[in-house]
């Protein structure tokens, strides 16, 4: 029996040595399966399967074919940048035909240098939201900062407006504890965890979701480099001062992060479409305004006029951001 486990670590540790990929990383997994044959054997196996990663590639590559006929380059706008500079058209080209988001027109973008200086403007848009609010970042602290944003969010929540938090869970760990999903879902604002550790470990740990956007009605958007939590403001200083930038994009352009969103939020569970609008479900053909059929995808102005599913879910960008 001692002999077969030798023979199968031998083999494997051949395996991982002639793979491609960081030295420090195969000799790690090598010295691991020697170390403890049948475990580390096992657990490499089991990794190098990748059942859960497969899974969610998988599933976004179906979401984002689904996608595809609603991020359509505007040749206009690729024939307008060659009128310029050329290498800004020819990164558009490869950015629309490697990774399928278009460059848009119609689009202006501010910039902050710091999460201090990007902080109040976002508060204070969050407070005009009419529709829709999209957040969905790695890090999401339940201190002061958060606090602020969330008392905004329960107050657009009870004027009617529907509001999705979405947060990746080994960011955040440390920052919320694991009722702060619930409690945001008790408070009518519809919440998902990215890829739980909890409860169980799954096996595609090192998969994390590092977005930060932020969609206000598909009219306005929020990126860059900052999470939710005190020190990205510098409300704290565990590691010094805090320097992180960011945009503040209006216009056509904010269509690719509401799609990035409703594409990553699908991925991870059930269609938002049939979750929460503040205390209002939506099923059937309602739209999230209440008017039957006629949904709009995200970035489409033609009705899908059939149950909400996916498409439905990138639902009245147009209508709503019009």
């Amino acid at each position: 029996m001692n002999g077969v486990i030798s023979l199968l670590s031998f083999i494997t540790a051949i395996y991982i040595f002639n793979e491609k990929g960081n030295p420090a990383f195969k000799m790690t997994w090598i010295l691991f399966v020697f170390l403890v044959p049948v475990v580390g054997v096992g657990f490499y196996l089991f990794t190098k399967a990748g059942i859960g990663t497969k899974y969610l590639g998988a599933r976004l590559e179906k979401l984002r074919v689904e996608t595809e006929p609603y991020m359509q380059q505007n040749e206009y706008v690729v024939h307008a940048m060659k009128g310029g500079r050329v290498a800004n058209a020819n990164l558009s080209h490869f950015l629309y035909n490697q990774v399928g988001f278009p460059t848009y027109g119609n689009s202006q973008a501010q910039y902050f240098p710091l999460g201090d200086d990007k902080f109040p403007v976002l508060i204070e848009e969050l407070n005009k939201a009419e529709k829709f609010i999209f957040m969905e970042y790695h890090a999401i602290e339940d201190e002061y900062a958060w606090s602020r944003i969330q008392t905004v969010l329960e107050e657009r929540v009870k004027a009617g407006v529907e509001v999705r938090v979405f947060y990746d869970d080994m960011g955040s760990i440390g920052f919320v504890n694991l009722s702060f999903a619930r409690k945001l879902e008790e408070k009518g604002i519809a919440c998902r965890v990215f890829n739980p550790l909890l409860p169980g470990l799954n096996m595609f740990l090192n998969n994390r979701d590092h977005r930060k956007i932020t969609v206000i009605d598909g009219k306005v958007g929020y990126t860059g480099g900052y999470n939710l939590a005190n020190e990205y403001f510098n409300y704290t200083h565990p590691y010094g001062e805090w320097k992180d930038t960011g945009i503040r994009l209006e216009g056509d352009a904010v269509a690719s992060l509401t799609a990035a969103f409703l594409e990553m939020w699908e991925a991870s569970g059930r269609c938002g479409c049939s979750g929460y609008r503040g205390t209002e479900k939506i099923s059937g053909t309602a739209s999230v305004s209440g008017k039957a059929d006629g949904i709009y995808p995200a970035v489409c102005g033609l009705p899908v006029r059939r149950n909400p599913g996916w498409r439905g879910c990138l639902y009245q960008y147009r209508q709503q951001s019009g």
